[in-house]
């Protein structure tokens, strides 16, 4: 189809309205908006074309609508990632309309090899990213409830209590016993809401081992050290491994490599980029530790300890490197349907600030 012929459309998302920019085949600029309900979403695909090629930021909502246009339109539809959109960051004017038109923009002035494209997850994806958010937002209701309640014991200046004696029900039970008036009646709220937040904890995760059992990718993951249920499950969520031509652009995908500052003959690397999936980052970064602590720890434990015990580097920038590394053995057994085989390490090669400076500059 030939370019001229075809309309741009740019969809910029709110909670509760859309607003969309059509510009068309001879440069002319529609705008209009709606509501994100059913009927609100149907009526703008009734506006679209085959021919038309859309754009919207990226968003549980968006990954919705590019399989409903794609359904009911049948046109090219790309979600794009807002954290890499400057032309739409980097003006001094946003608004929903100007961040539309900016998006039709886009897609009539770049190719889609330049552009910030978010592969749009399979269903299976967006169920288990679905069970791995409510798992999440629950962990992080039980750690507010317990650190609520270890307040109240210092409000009432008790401090030899700490917080691992607040780990179990059990414990939590005979340790609020030592409160007296509203800090007691607060305790023994806080308590009845712990039991719930565990409880729905405890049904998330067997939601979890249920959809794992099985899938013959997430055993093969969790044959490698320090990668449980739930990295395994989380890594196949967030990382098809079709999406991803080699582990440079794993690595980059987790923002686990650094930032690099060049000019002239000088070269910098500053701290990792941290872009992509946090959560994702999170978890590997705690296995990374796990493997640091566990006997069969392999090579990536005995990397570890040569970069923290013979090369100086301190224990926070050695384990986000054994992460990195760990991301990229994850990819590698997947790509090669290969289950995780002890090596042992050796040392020498290049430097790893060199080395992830190269996975930095590859992206």
């Amino acid at each position: 189809m030939e370019e001229t012929k075809r309309r741009y459309v740019g969809i910029d998302l709110g909670k509760r309205t859309y607003t969309v920019a059509i510009v068309g085949k001879r440069g002319a600029v529609k705008l209009s908006n709606g509501k994100t309900t059913v009927e609100g979403r149907q009526a703008l695909y009734r506006k679209l074309e085959a021919s038309d090629k859309v754009a919207l930021e990226a968003g549980n909502l968006a990954f919705i609508m590019a399989k409903e246009l794609i359904a009911a339109v049948g046109c090219e539809v790309r979600v794009l990632n807002p954290s890499n959109l400057a032309l739409i960051y980097g003006t001094m004017k946003k608004t929903d309309k100007e961040d539309a038109l900016k998006l039709a923009h886009i897609l009539e002035d770049y190719k889609d090899e330049r552009l910030p494209v978010v592969p749009v997850p399979s269903e299976k994806e967006m169920q288990r990213r679905k069970l791995l958010s409510s798992y999440r937002n629950e962990q992080g209701s039980r750690n507010r409830a317990l650190n609520r309640l270890h307040a109240l014991f210092v409000h009432q200046g008790i401090t030899t209590i700490v917080k691992k004696d607040l780990a179990t029900a059990e414990d939590r039970a005979d340790t609020v016993k030592a409160l007296v008036g509203l800090e007691r009646e607060e305790a023994e709220h806080l308590l009845d809401c712990l039991k719930q937040y565990e409880k729905r904890l405890e049904a998330l995760e067997a939601r979890m081992a249920e959809e794992a059992k099985g899938d013959k990718q997430i055993e093969r993951l969790q044959t490698a050290p320090g990668v449980g249920p739930k990295v395994s499950f989380a890594f196949l969520a967030y990382l098809a491994v079709e999406r991803f031509m080699n582990a440079s652009q794993v690595s980059n995908y987790l923002g686990l490599v650094p930032r690099v500052y060049m000019s002239g003959d000088t070269v910098r690397y500053g701290r990792i980029t941290k872009r992509g999936n946090g959560y994702m980052r999170a978890l590997l970064v705690q296995a990374a530790w796990a493997i640091t602590w566990s006997k069969n720890g392999g090579a990536l434990r005995e990397r570890y300890e040569y970069m923290t015990k013979t090369k100086g580097m301190s224990r926070k920038k050695a384990i986000v490197a054994i992460a990195r590394r760990l991301a990229v053995l994850l990819y590698t057994m997947l790509k090669n349907e290969t289950d995780y085989e002890v090596r042992k390490f050796k040392a020498g090669g290049k430097k790893e600030g060199e080395e992830i400076a190269q996975l930095a500059l590859s992206a």
